[in-house]
């Protein structure tokens, strides 16, 4: 008791002082963030109020300058602008004496400087009262002479010295200010500085040098409790040696040693307490490499960890499991296991331990495997054999596609370009005005057809496939579709993918892309759709995703929507296979949907 409450002593300690530290660096935080907003309104006051010094100077500028001309046009522009100076002025004097939100300045002030405002405010006042009056004038009549004008002019220059000196006074006394908040804030900070270094020292003094004393005495009997586990631990091998012989004994008695041999025994944990001669035998393991826990030895041989669950489950209930188990010798060779784990039952009837039981079966197990190598070889070239007849089918349409292509391009194509020229060349010829008005729209007409047909030739064979090769044709493909359409296509080549691939290989990779991006403009209802092309030394990968609806995909897999030709998914899916890659869809409603192929570059 009298060592958990020193612990809890010291730990309350610790936390009051790390509540200490933090509470003066947040105390600093809000000082330091108050400081700088109010030192924000100061700098605006400040620059504010010098502004209404120069303001002041510009109201009898102005004033001196519209009295001292007889141009009309330059009365009118200098009353202007006395009038945009004469507002801008008394808004800025009201924002300093009340806070305008407008112009960022809360209006609060020392008691010193609303007497000193109160001082010039008969002066501010008197300018604000003429300058009105000169200003009405003015705007009745531009012409007005100026001996009507002189006498608001006079109390304007009058009073704008002696505004101008009270305004002097109030700016250098909001410098003083502001220099004595600075000064205020420095002082607080080194009193929180200070407070923070003390309790720093207090948690050296009275917190980590009693633990660190505490920790090394803890050390110290760690390493007794250490020894005396030795000790136990050795005393506890010779019972287990004693085991291994009586098992050993009775595996000799066994004449069915050959088949069946005790392998190894464990706790009801899992944890190895015996491996025989024939384990390390068979397996090959040397001493630093031997397993201490069945399950995880079974688990790292890449069985799944519910698989043992359920094994354990059994052994647990007091009942034996057999199985046939694959495992990796120490060289790398596969080893084939017939298995068996009997529990051992005390007179409590509580399970004390697990026998491990097994028959070496790798012999048998690698002839059934050469036997279905022969078979998976009959199957794959039956496979191959229909691939090569699906190819041969695909090159057929694809050739049929070039020819189509070419007949639309060169032939279709001409002839509309032809006919819209001799269009416009009637046009030109022509003065009737609804037959000229027939004409430019047959002609607009004509050029979305060339457009059209132009497009549709590209989809079919473009020339750049051949030319330039999978990659530039994805580009060309991709900003095409943009162009002619509504939807954002996108193309990007992350990894710098330039290599040229088979012409077979090129042209169905070709056609997936356009099959995907065709399916995500139809029915995805996506804005934007990207075609992303990577590569490593081994695979090519693409990726064609969009951001639109998306659907089920597990759905339509278990209704059957995707099992016959004629869907897109199908289609892409086809193709893939027909280039040896490997094909996956994920999508979810919703959240768009993704396709990605993988090719072997090998």
């Amino acid at each position: 008791m009298t060592h958990k409450y020193k612990f809890e002593r010291i730990g309350l300690l610790y936390v009051l002082a790390l509540s200490g530290i933090a509470a003066a660096i947040i105390l600093s935080q809000m000082l330091i963030q108050n400081f700088v907003s109010k030192q924000e309104n100061d700098s605006r006051v400040i620059n504010l109020a010098g502004r209404q010094r120069m303001l002041s100077q510009k109201i009898s500028k102005l004033a001196l300058q519209i009295n001292g001309t007889d141009n009309q046009n330059l009365r009118l522009r200098k009353t202007e602008e006395l009038d945009s100076a004469l507002n801008l002025w008394i808004k800025s004097h009201e924002g300093l004496s009340h806070g305008d939100a407008e112009l960022g300045i809360t209006g609060e002030r020392s008691e010193q400087i609303a007497g000193m405002y109160e001082k010039i405010e008969p002066y501010y006042h008197s300018i604000v009262t003429n300058g009105n009056s000169l200003l009405d004038l003015l705007k009745e009549n531009a012409t007005v002479p100026a001996a009507l004008l002189q006498p608001y002019i006079n109390n304007i220059l009058v009073n704008e010295g002696k505004f101008l000196d009270g305004m002097d006074r109030i700016v250098f006394l909001y410098d003083d200010e502001a220099k004595a908040k600075v000064i205020q804030v420095k002082n607080f900070e080194v009193i929180l500085l200070l407070i923070s270094l003390a309790i720093i020292a207090f948690e050296l003094l009275f917190i980590f040098r009693p633990i660190a004393i505490k920790i090394s005495q803890t050390i110290k009997d760690l390493i007794t409790s250490e020894d005396i586990a030795k000790n136990m631990a050795s005393e506890i091998n010779m019972l287990y040696r004693s085991l291994e012989q009586s098992y050993q004994e009775l595996a000799d008695v066994d004449v069915e040693t050959d088949l069946a041999t005790l392998y190894a025994k464990t706790d009801v944990e899992g944890n190895f307490v015996y491996l025989s001669d024939k384990f390390l035998e068979v397996t090959e393991f040397e001493i630093e490499q031997l397993p201490s826990n069945l399950f995880q030895w079974l688990e790292q041989e890449g069985y799944k960890a519910e698989y043992l669950q359920d094994i354990q489950h059994v052994l647990e209930k007091g009942n034996s499991w057999n199985g046939e188990i694959k495992l990796t010798t120490s060289d790398g060779d596969f080893l084939w296991l017939s298995m068996n784990i009997v529990p051992l039952i005390n007179q409590d009837s509580s399970t004390e331990n697990f026998m491990v039981i097994c028959t070496d079966v790798t012999e048998k197990k690698e002839a059934e495997a050469r036997s279905q190598e022969i078979n998976r070889e009959k199957i794959e070239s039956k496979v191959k054999e229909q691939r090569f007849r699906s190819n041969l089918i695909l090159e057929g349409q694809e050739e049929e596609r070039k020819r189509i292509s070419r007949d639309i391009h060169d032939g279709i194509g001409q002839l509309l370009t032809a006919l819209k020229f001799k269009l416009e060349a009637a046009e030109l010829s022509q003065n009737e005005t609804s037959r000229q008005k027939l004409i430019r729209e047959t002609r607009e007409i004509l050029q979305r057809v060339i457009r059209e047909v132009r497009r549709v030739s590209f989809n079919l064979t473009p020339s750049a496939l051949s030319d330039y090769g999978i990659v530039a044709t994805i580009k060309k493909f991709c900003a095409e579709v943009s162009r002619l359409s509504d939807k954002k296509v996108i193309f990007e080549n992350r990894t710098g993918f330039i290599n040229r691939l088979e012409q077979n290989i090129e042209t169905n990779l070709y056609r997936i892309i356009q099959e995907a991006v065709n399916n995500a403009m139809k029915y995805s209802e996506a804005e934007e759709i990207k075609v992303i092309l990577t590569h490593n030394p081994a695979y090519l990968n693409l990726e064609i995703s969009d951001n639109g609806k998306g659907f089920d995909y597990d759905e339509l897999i278990h209704n059957g929507h995707f099992a016959a030709s004629g869907h897109g998914i199908f289609n892409m899916k086809e193709r893939t296979s027909f280039i040896n890659g490997n094909f996956a869809v994920e999508s979810e409603i919703g959240h768009g949907t993704k396709i990605n192929i993988s090719l072997p570059l090998n």
